[in-house]
Formats: C-alpha cells, structure tokens, sequence
C-alpha cells in the first residue's frame, strides 16, 4: 500500500522518536522526492545528519527547511545550533539576529549565545586563522584518502594557527587513520584543550585512548562527550565496547548516568557483554558494598527494607537486572533470601513504592535468567497456596494485590496460568505486564504462522527440538546492532579471511542461509553484517523460531525469513546459498558431518561457510560435570537442574566450582545447554582439519579476532594463522582458548 505523503512524515517522525534514525531517514527521502521543499521533512533530516555528526551536511536541509517555514521557532534554533557545531560563528551570529526579529525567544538565543567562544578568542581566531579554501582543502584530501597530502595541510595549519582547534582535531584523525595512536591522541588532547566544549573532540580523544588501552581514560572521554552531547551514540557504542575490558576497584558514580543511557538506548550494546564491568563498578559503591559485607545472606524484615531503599537509590543496577542476568553469586545469594523472606511474609509486609519498584524489577529479571534461582521445599509449598489464592480471587471477580503477583512472578512465569488474561493490577506496571504477559501470549501466535519445510523424525533431532521447546536458547532482551552493514569484501578483509576463490567478493546482494539460529541473536547479527543480504533461518524449535521472529519485528528487521527445518531435510529447500552459517548446532546432531555435509551440498562454489564446535580439550570441565550428572541420575526438570546449580555453587572443588564463573551459570536455558544437553560432540582441531578434507572444504581463518591475537603473541607476529596444526599445539598449549567453541570460516572452491 503506498502512503501519503503526511503519512510518510508521521511514521517517520514516529520512527524518528524511537531512534530508529535510519527507517526515519528513509521515509523523511521519500517525502523529498516528491516535495523537495517540505520544510518538516529537511528539518528533521537535519537534525539526524547533526546526530550523527554531519552537522555540514545538516546544515542545507535546515536552511531549507527555515525559508520554508521561517515562522517555526525550531527551524531558527536547529540552523544556529548546526552552524555553531561547525564553528561558524559569524553566520551564527547573523541568523540569530535574524531570529530575534521573527520573535524566536530570547531565553532559547541566549542559550545558543553562550556557546560562542570568548570574544578574544574570536578576535583571535579571525586575525589568526587558517583560510576557508585552506580548510576545506584539508577536509577533501582527508575524505579522499589522500592522506599523505591531508597531514602534510595539517602540520602547516598547527604550526602557523596553534591556536585553531581544527587543524589539531583533523591531524587527530589522520594520525588515528594511520595507525598512529600515541600522536593521535596528543593532537586530540590538543584539540580538546582549546575547545573543551567540544563533544566530537572528547569521542576523538576516546576512540585514540581505546586503541592505546588507556581504558580508564577513555571512558572518561566518553563520559564528558555524552555529557556535553546527550544523543551521541557513536559515545555510548564506544563506551559500551571500552567498559567490556575494564574491572573497576575504585567508585564512578559519574558513569552511572552514561551507563543507563547506553543500556536503554536502541541496539548500541548487548547488556550481557557489559554486566560483569558494570557490576564490578556497581560493588565499589558504599550501598552495594555494604551488603556484600554481610556474614550471611538471612535478613529480617526490617532490614529487607532498609536494602530495598538502599538498591532504590541504584537504578543502574535495576536496569541491569531488567536486561539480562546478573553473573554475580553474592548479590544472587541476597537476591535469593530476599525473595524468600518476602514470601514468607507477604501479610506483614509494608507495601510502599519501593518495595513494588524492587519486586517489579526482581520479577522481571528472574523471568530472564529463566527461574535459575535455587527454591526451598517451604517455598515450592508456599508458591502453590500463593497461585491457588490468586486463582479463586480471579474466579471471584476480583483482583490480587499487586505486591501477590509480583511476589509470584518472581518465582514463576505468568503467562502458563490459564487466568493470566485477567490480570489488570498490572496495567500501571507497563514492563512487567509487556515482559511476563504480553511478549509469550503474541510468541504464541507468531508460532502458528511459522512455515514448516517437512515433519522432524530423527530420534536425536526430536529430543533436541523437546529441551529448546521447553527452553528457548538464549533468552535475550537487547544487542548490538551494527548501524551500518558491509559488503561481503569489506568482512573478508576485515576478519583477514584466507580466500581460495575472489569470486565471492564480488556477490552485491548476499543469500544467506542460519542452520540453527535458536532465538534470533545469530540471524539479527547476520542479517545486519552483510549489506543487501537476505537471510533465510531456520531451528528445530518453534518456540525458538516465534521468539527470533517477535525480534526481529521489534527491530524492524524484514530480510530475514524463518522456518522450522531439520538440517538432515535441508536438502528440500530448493536453493543454494552465498554464505551458510551454522553456529553451535552441529555438535548437537547424531553425526554431525552427516549434517555438514548437507549444508555443504547447499553452498554454492566459491561460497563461504562459518561453522560453530566445541572443543574437547576446553571443556574438560563440562565433560566431568555432565560425568556426575549421569552418575548421580539427575534428570532435566527445571527443579533437577537448579538444584544441581546449587550443588555446583556451594562446592568447594576446584573444577566445579570454575563452572560458576561461566556467563552460562546464571541463566536456565543455558545453564541447561551447557551441561544438560541431551546430545554433544566434541572436537579437536585434527579432527575438523579432517572433516574439512573429507568435505572438500578450505580452512579461511578463525573469527575471534582476540584468540587470533593472542595466538600471534604466542607464535610471533608472522606465524601462519591460517595452519591448523599451528592452531592445534597453540590449543594443547593453552586448553581454554576456545572456551566458547570453535569459530572458523571456510569456502567450498
């Protein structure tokens, strides 16, 4: 159905709110090709280039948009902010006197006024300054790589203008480009010193500060660019991938702030990647500290609530727990008693805004660590009298006190009770009601619709299916999400890919095929890589499948098609593929070349395959644990798997207690997956070196560009990375390195 131009304008200006900055910009084009004048649609066209620090080119949609409609009051105040981000000032200043006579508030210019530099400062930048064509010069050698030319301008602007940011800022990102961090970083030092007002200047300095390990320092950078531009994202994106790296022991209640901004905002980072730094800047703060100094984890009442105003007063932590799991033993173990204590006192408890924003947010979070938390014999008890009085007081008409609810919650999901439509205490409780009640109810819908290649009958593949029926793997609440996607040349590159045939390099538009993409991260992840791909996902699992597609609609991904498919049928698909990805999935099938060897049959010549394995030597541990869970007849109910967690998290054993140190502890459906799985094989890398041979396959490299690093630290920097039986004495070496599993890209000739 085609839109009307106002319609065009609106969804983009919903899309615009919800920082979907790009499906904004493509219908704000859409409404300028049909009216190039459209003064709402340049302006905020505009305003996405400004977010994005292209103020320059910002700057002719605002001014379009001002002789459109010179009688809209942001019009003026968006085009003198723009020309004052590209230090434009004495155009800023015209248009602001300009302003004044349309009758653009006072209050509002002089806010903008006060960003002009000091008036000797301006004097001295007018009578010793670098020309317009100097500038500008510098700036067209810099965007057309040459960049020899670009410092050479450089170096002579901060020699004869050492005062003039810009000179200092543009050599910052040459020397940055050329691989000169240390240079680069003095030069934005530089440049951050003489504008300190200048948020692109601290990102520079951020960015420079990264490459150098200078972590510390540069979520500093970070911090002070947000600070002083509130919607930089490339700030939070960077700061999100800094933190990863960084073990706080000192208190920074600055990044508090920041750090919320980064978890809410849209797709800038996977709050698992960050929750461990994040929770060790967390426990240097005197609330956290406090607790954690506790002998024990048994409370009273009073001092139940004496914590939950303490963990009010944190709302990092509570965003944190909204998002994913925390890997963090001690705060579970309070968490645990917590909520133990308020079970059993829900009577006597004193209910008050606190207390429902702290059981609002433990609810929410033990639904996303799948209930991993161990429950007593008293409380299993107790949680049955609790949903059978819920349930009468439904049948009666009425509604349960909100505080009941929660407290269920926290121990079970709402949405399997039958009466769960009939909740309304929740309304004024939007997240958990959209989180425990909404999003499984619209899952089950989308499960119907989602097309089936042929019936599954395999043994192993029907048990496999049964455990991610049961327990969606991994449950996941936001990414990372690259903002732009690369042609398959640019990756190949990038990840320095041994290729056997250039012809894939060559494909604009990609056909992708995810032979195991479980609940979306992996086909998201794909689908956002490699620009104009269409990817086509396939899983066992409904449940998964419903899960990845609610997703993928939530993020407005429309290149991807899912469908439920046994590798073994793949065959039946009909088509071949530019690349295939089939990560952790293989090693869960009955003979996993069997399945390789299927999708190997669907990659086109000179196509590019990235497989996914465990390995043997790295999870020797995990052998030994699924060794006492055989021994010990422990079957695969929720309650048999948190009750051996607990038996793991109370031992004193070396090995099994290393297990809790795993992300995979803290969430059930990967706990589960991790040590439960009814199906896993292992490999060494001889073992894949053979299968590549058997299947005519050739080894390109291996994705984890940080094992890469360390395996250059180990054999020189002019090892062979792509010899396998290198690889394989690196691993007999240093048996964790593929703790996570093999990840390597190979190509069919």
């Amino acid at each position: 159905m085609e839109l009307t131009i106002e319609q065009a304008l609106q969804q983009g200006i919903t899309a615009h709110k919800e920082g979907k900055l790009q499906e904004a910009e493509r219908l704000y084009r859409a409404v300028l090709q049909s009216q190039p004048l459209n003064p709402d649609a340049n302006h905020n066209l505009g305003l996405i280039a400004v977010t994005v620090n292209k103020a320059d080119a910002a700057l002719p949609l605002l001014k379009t948009a001002l002789e459109a409609n010179p009688k809209i009051e942001q019009f003026w105040l968006s085009y003198i902010d723009a020309l004052i981000e590209e230090q434009q000032f004495d155009n800023a200043k015209q248009v602001l006197e300009q302003a004044k006579t349309q009758g653009v508030a006072e209050g509002k210019l002089n806010t903008l006024k006060a960003q002009f530099p000091p008036k000797t400062q301006v004097e001295n930048v007018n009578s010793a300054s670098p020309s317009q064509q100097q500038l500008s010069k510098l700036l067209e050698h810099y965007q057309a790589g040459r960049l020899d030319d670009a410092e050479t301008l450089a170096i002579f602007i901060t020699n004869k203008f050492p005062k003039h940011q810009f000179g200092w800022k543009a050599l910052g990102a040459i020397l940055a480009t050329t691989g000169r961090e240390s240079e680069a970083a003095d030069a934005n030092q530089k440049a951050v010193a003489l504008s300190p007002q200048d948020a692109e200047a601290h990102y520079n300095l951020g960015v420079t500060l990264q490459e150098l390990g200078r972590l510390d320092e540069a979520l500093a950078s970070y911090s002070q660019a947000v600070a002083l531009k509130p919607d930089l994202a490339k700030a939070y994106e960077n700061l999100g991938i800094a933190i990863k790296n960084v073990e706080f022991n000192s208190s920074n209640p600055e990044l508090y702030l920041p750090l919320i901004k980064l978890l809410t905002a849209e797709s800038l980072t996977h709050p698992r990647d960050v929750a461990k730094s994040i929770l060790s800047l967390l426990k240097q703060d005197t609330q956290i500290k406090d607790l954690l100094l506790r002998k024990n984890s048994a409370v009273s009442l009073n001092e139940a609530t004496s914590i939950i105003k303490s963990l009010d007063k944190l709302p990092l932590l509570h965003h944190l727990m909204r998002l994913c799991p925390l890997p963090e033993l001690q705060l579970e173990e309070l968490f645990v008693a917590m909520r133990s204590l308020l079970l059993k006192n829900l009577d006597k408890v004193e209910v008050s805004p606190e207390l429902i924003y702290f059981l609002s947010t433990l609810s929410i979070h033990c639904f996303t660590n799948e209930y991993v938390y161990f429950e007593n014999d008293e409380e299993t008890h107790l949680i049955g009298e609790l949903q059978s009085e819920i349930s009468q007081t439904l049948a009666q008409s009425e509604q349960p006190e909100v505080i009941k609810i929660l407290c269920l919650a926290s121990y079970r999901s709402l949405h399997h009770y039958d009466w769960c439509q009939k909740l309304e205490c929740l309304d004024n409780l939007e997240e958990v009601k959209r989180r425990q009640l909404e999003e499984p109810l619209l899952e089950k819908m989308i499960a119907k619709d989602i097309p089936v290649l042929e019936e599954i009958f395999d043994d192993v593949s029907l048990k496999v299916r049964e455990q991610y029926e049961e327990n969606p793997y991994p449950r996941w609440v936001k990414l990372r999400v690259p903002k732009k996607s690369k042609p398959i040349s640019k990756v190949c590159d990038e990840l320095r890919l041994q290729l056997h045939a250039e012809n894939i390099k060559k494909v604009n538009a990609p056909v992708v095929l995810i032979a195991g993409c479980g609940t979306g991260q992996h086909s998201i992840g794909t689908a956002s890589r490699f620009s104009n791909c269409h990817v086509t996902a396939v899983d066992l699992s409904l449940a998964s499948l419903a899960y990845a597609q609610r997703k993928s609609n939530e993020l407005c991904f429309t290149n991807i098609d899912y469908m439920q498919a046994d590798i073994l049928h793949l065959y039946q698909i009909g088509k071949e593929f530019d690349i295939i990805e089939s990560m952790g999935v293989l090693h869960h099938m009955d003979e996993p070349t069997a399945g390789w060897k299927v999708l190997v049959g669907l990659l086109k010549p000179g196509g590019l395959m990235r497989i996914g394995l465990y390995s043997e030597l790295a999870r020797s541990q995990i052998v030994k644990a699924r060794g006492q869970i055989a021994s010990l007849g422990i079957g695969t109910s929720e309650t048999e798997i948190r009750n051996f967690r607990e038996l793991l998290r109370k031992s004193e054993i070396h090995d099994v207690k290393q297990l809790s140190t795993s992300s995979d502890f803290f969430s059930l459906s990967e706990f589960r997956d991790l040590v439960f799985h009814v199906q896993e094989h292992r490999f060494t890398l001889p073992q894949i070196k053979n299968c590549l041979d058997e299947l005519g396959l050739k080894f390109c490299g291996f994705e984890n560009q940080d094992v890469i690093s360390n395996f250059r630290e180990v054999h020189g920097k002019e090892a062979d990375i792509y010899d396998l039986e290198l690889w394989h004495q690196y691993e007999e070496r240093y048996p964790e390195a593929f703790v996570g599993m093999y990840q390597f890209w190979c190509q069919k000739p």
